[in-house]
C-alpha cells in the first residue's frame, strides 16, 4: 500500500522543498514551505468559520503574542529584556524569527520534555532501578529534533540495560506488566484505548479480547520483569558451583543439611544484593502469549497460543526468522498506519491551540470524525511530508493567523466542536508556572541544566548500578561463590546492627531521635554496600566506586556549567538566589508530595496525561505564603536588579512587563502610586509584586 496523499495545496509543500533544496536554498525552502502550510491551515479553519457564521478574533498585539509564544515553546514567560528586545525589533518577520529562535533554544527541549514526561508517565525511580538515563535520552532526542517516528521506534524496539540503551525505560516503566505496556502503547501512540479488552470484549468499542491478545503477542517476548534473579545466567553459574560444593560436603559428612541448602540467612541476603541489579535488563525472547484460562468466548480456546496480529491497518506478518518486536515497530510507526500520524498531529495541534480536532486525543474509534476533517487530513500530510519533524510541524502552526489571533471567546466543552476563532484561553501548567516564577528571579533560565539534589543522587545511584553489573558480569560462578561466602560473615554483623536499630526505633517516639537513628542506620547500610562493591572491584581489578567523590564531582560540574561565562561576583550573587532551584524538567519525577509542582497539578505519573491545571485553595496559599515570593522580591533577584537599574515611572513598566508582558494602564499606575505613597517604595513594591503574582492575568495564557 502506498502512503496516503491528500488534496492540494497541502501536497505542494513537498514539491517546494524538493525544488528549492535542489538549488541549495534550504533556508528559503523551509520558510516558503512553512508559509504555504500556515496559509493552508488558516484557509481550512476559515472555511469552517464561514460555514458557522463566526468571525476570527483580531490579531493579537506583539506583547500578547510574545508572552504566549514563550509559554507555548519554552514553557515560561519572557523576561523584561527579552520582551523589550522583541518589541524594539524592526524586522517585518520578527514573529517568525522569534518562533525560530525559541524552537532552536534549550528551553524548547525543557518544556516539551515536561509534556512527554506526563504522557509517557516517566518516573525517575523505577522498580529496583533508576531511570535517569531514560530521562536524559528523551531530553536529548528533543534537543536533536529526533523525528517522531524514529523516537517511537527507538522506544518500542529497545532492549538491554537503561544505561546502555536508555529507551528501555519505556518498558521498565511497566516492568512485569507486558499487557499493560501494550495498552499504554496503543493509547499514547495510536490514540486507541484497548485496556478493557484485556479481560473481556470491549463493551463500548469493537475490540475483542482475542484481538487484544493478538496485538500483545508482538511484544510479549520483551521481558522487563524485575521480580527475581533466578533465571539470569550469572546466578545459574553461581548455583552450579554452589551445588557442586554442597554435594562435596554431603559426600564428606554422609548427610544433607537442608537448612543450608540456599545458604545462611546472611548469605541469602548477599546473594540478593549481588544479583538483583541484573534483573533490570530488558531482554527479548520467543516467549509465547496464551489466552487466559478463563477465556469465555467461542472464537478460541482457553490457553490457546496467540500469534502476533494487528487489529487495523496493513497486515504485519512475523516470519520464522523475523523479530516480532521489530515488525511491531515497523507497523506502529508506518505512515500507512491509519492512527499513528493522526494521533500525533492531533496531540500537537491541541498543545498549540488548547483543543484537539478529535477529543479526547487518545480515544479514537472507527466512527470518529474530526471537527475539521479537511484540516485533520492536511495536518497528517504535513507531519508525514516533514519526515515527522515535530519542530517543522509546530513552526507551521505557530505561524498561522489562527494561532496568533486573540484568544477565543468560546470555551472548549467536551462533546462539542471548537471552531478556533482563536486559541483557547488556558491556565499555565504547573511546570509553566514554576518556570515563569524562576524567570523573574534567575537570568538565562533556558541555559540552566542544573539538577535538584534528589536527581543528582539518583544519577549517582545509576552509575553505581552500572559499575556493579559490569563487575558481576566479569566474574564466573566460582568467583561469585567465593565472594558470597566471604561476605556472609560481614552480612551477619550488619544484620545484628539492623535488629539493634529496629529495636531502638520501636523504643522511642521522639521525632528527632528517630530521624537521628535513621541517619545512623543509612550510614551503616552505605558501609555495607561499600564493602560489597569494594570486594567486587577487587575481584575484577577495577577501581572502587567512591560515592562521595563522585557526588562532589557531579556537583562541581553542575556548578561550573550553571556559572559558565560569569565573573565570580555575579556567580556568588546568583548562587544566593538559586538555592537549588532548577527548572521543572530537572526536578525528580514526580516531584515529592508538597512540592510546588504537585500543588499546582503535576501528575503522579501513574496515569497517561493526568496532570491538571485546575485551581485549588492550596495553590493560593502557596503563592501568598510560599518561599517563591521571597525569591522574586529578594534584592538579588533578576527582577529586582532590573527595577533598580530603571528610573522613576519606568520601574513600573519593568514590573508589569515582567509579570504580564505589558505596560500598566493609567488606572493601574494610580493604584501603584497610592500603594507606594502609603507604605513607602520597598514595602509598596513588594505588595504590588505579590498582587501581580496572585492575579488571574498572570496565571492565564492569553
Amino acid at each position: 500500500m502506498k502512503p496516503r496523499r491528500f488534496a492540494a495545496p497541502c501536497s505542494l509543500i513537498v514539491l517546494i522543498l524538493l525544488q528549492l533544496a535542489a538549488s541549495g536554498a534550504a533556508r528559503a525552502a523551509q520558510s516558503l514551505a512553512r508559509q504555504v502550510a500556515s496559509e493552508k491551515i488558516d484557509a481550512l479553519v476559515q472555511q469552517v468559520l464561514d460555514a458557522q457564521g463566526l468571525q476570527r478574533q483580531a490579531l493579537s498585539d506583539d506583547q500578547t503574542f510574545a508572552r504566549r509564544i514563550y509559554l507555548d515553546i519554552v514553557g515560561r514567560i519572557p523576561s523584561y529584556r527579552e520582551l523589550e528586545s522583541f518589541e524594539q525589533s524592526k524586522s517585518a518577520n520578527k514573529r517568525a524569527e522569534l518562533i525560530d529562535a525559541l524552537l532552536d533554544s534549550d528551553g524548547y527541549a525543557s518544556h516539551f520534555y515536561n509534556y512527554w514526561e506526563d504522557v509517557l508517565r516517566i518516573k525517575s525511580r523505577g522498580r529496583k532501578t533508576v531511570m535517569v538515563s531514560y530521562q536524559d535520552w528523551v531530553k536529548q532526542s528533543l534537543r536533536d529534533n529526533m523525528p517522531y517516528d524514529v523516537f517511537v521506534r527507538e522506544l518500542v524496539s529497545s532492549s538491554g540495560f537503561v544505561w546502555d540503551d536508555p529507551a528501555v525505560g519505556y518498558y521498565l516503566r511497566d516492568a512485569g506488566m507486558p499487557l499493560d505496556n501494550m495498552s499504554n502503547t496503543a493509547q499514547v501512540f495510536l490514540g486507541t484505548r484497548m485496556q478493557c479488552a484485556q479481560c473481556h470484549d470491549h463493551p463500548f468499542d469493537r475490540w475483542t479480547q482475542q484481538e487484544y491478545y493478538h496485538m500483545a503477542a508482538f511484544t510479549f517476548g520483551v521481558k522487563s520483569s524485575v521480580n527475581g534473579y533466578r533465571n539470569i545466567p550469572e546466578f545459574e553459574a553461581f548455583q552450579e558451583v554452589a551445588r557442586f560444593v554442597r554435594r562435596a560436603e554431603m559426600r564428606e559428612s554422609g548427610q544433607i543439611d537442608r537448612s543450608k541448602r540456599g545458604g545462611s540467612p546472611a548469605e541469602r541476603r548477599v546473594i540478593r544484593d549481588i544479583f538483583e541489579p541484573l534483573v533490570t535488563e530488558v531482554t527479548v525472547s520467543d516467549r509465547k502469549l496464551k489466552l487466559p484460562e478463563d477465556y469465555a468466548y467461542d472464537d478460541a480456546k482457553p490457553n490457546q497460543v496467540m500469534v502476533p496480529r494487528t487489529p487495523f491497518g496493513p497486515e504485519a506478518k512475523v516470519g520464522k526468522r523475523a523479530n516480532a518486536q521489530e515488525v511491531y515497530a515497523d507497523w506502529l510507526t508506518s505512515p500507512e498506519n491509519p492512527r499513528f500520524t493522526k494521533a500525533i498531529a492531533n496531540r500537537l495541534w491541541k498543545k498549540a491551540l488548547g483543543a484537539g480536532l478529535i477529543e479526547p486525543v487518545d480515544d479514537f474509534k472507527d466512527d470518529t470524525v474530526a471537527t475539521h476533517p479537511e484540516l485533520m487530513a492536511c495536518l497528517e500530510e504535513l507531519m508525514v511530508e516533514s519526515g515527522y519533524d515535530m519542530k517543522a510541524y509546530m513552526r507551521a502552526i505557530f505561524n498561522t493567523r489562527t494561532y496568533q489571533s486573540e484568544v477565543s471567546n468560546q470555551e472548549p466543552v467536551p462533546g462539542e466542536p471548537f471552531f478556533y476563532t482563536g486559541p483557547a484561553l488556558r491556565r499555565m501548567s504547573a511546570e509553566q508556572l514554576w518556570d515563569s516564577v524562576l524567570t523573574l528571579a534567575i537570568p538565562d533560565l533556558d541555559k540552566m541544566t542544573r539538577e535538584d539534589p534528589q536527581m543528582m543522587n539518583l544519577r549517582l545511584r545509576e552509575m553505581e548500578m552500572k559499575r556493579h553489573v559490569e563487575n558481576v558480569k566479569q566474574l564466573n560462578g566460582k568467583e561469585l561463590y567465593a565472594i558470597v561466602k566471604r561476605l556472609g560473615g560481614v552480612q551477619d554483623h550488619y544484620l545484628e546492627l539492623e535488629k539493634e536499630f529496629q529495636s531502638k526505633l520501636n523504643a522511642t517516639k521522639d521525632k528527632e531521635q528517630r530521624a537521628a537513628l535513621r541517619r545512623e542506620f543509612n550510614e551503616i547500610r552505605r558501609e555495607k554496600n561499600t564493602a560489597v562493591e569494594n570486594l567486587l572491584a577487587q575481584a575484577t581489578g577495577s577501581e572502587p566506586f567512591d560515592r562521595r567523590e563522585m557526588l562532589a564531582e557531579l556537583a562541581a560540574d553542575d556548578a561550573d556549567e550553571a556559572n559558565e561565562g560569569m565573573d565570580r561576583r555575579e556567580a556568588r550573587r546568583l548562587q544566593r538566589v538559586r538555592r537549588n532551584l532548577v527548572r521543572a524538567s530537572e526536578v525528580v519525577s514526580p516531584a515529592p508530595p508538597g512540592h510546588f509542582l504537585r500543588e499546582f497539578g503535576e501528575s503522579d505519573r501513574d496515569i497517561i496525561g493526568s496532570s491538571t491545571d485546575e485551581a485549588a485553595i492550596p495553590q493560593a496559599l502557596a503563592l501568598l505564603n510560599g518561599n517563591l515570593f521571597n525569591l522574586i522580591s529578594s534584592r538579588e533577584s533578576l527582577l529586582s536588579q532590573e527595577v533598580q537599574a530603571a528610573d522613576g515611572e519606568s520601574r513600573w513598566d519593568v514590573v508589569f512587563k515582567s509579570f504580564y508582558g505589558r505596560s500598566p494602564t493609567e488606572a493601574e499606575r494610580s493604584l501603584v502610586a497610592a500603594q507606594v505613597e502609603a507604605h513607602g517604595f520597598r514595602k509598596g513594591y513588594q505588595q504590588v509584586q505579590l498582587a501581580l503574582l496572585n492575579s488571574q492575568e498572570f496565571r492565564f495564557i492569553q
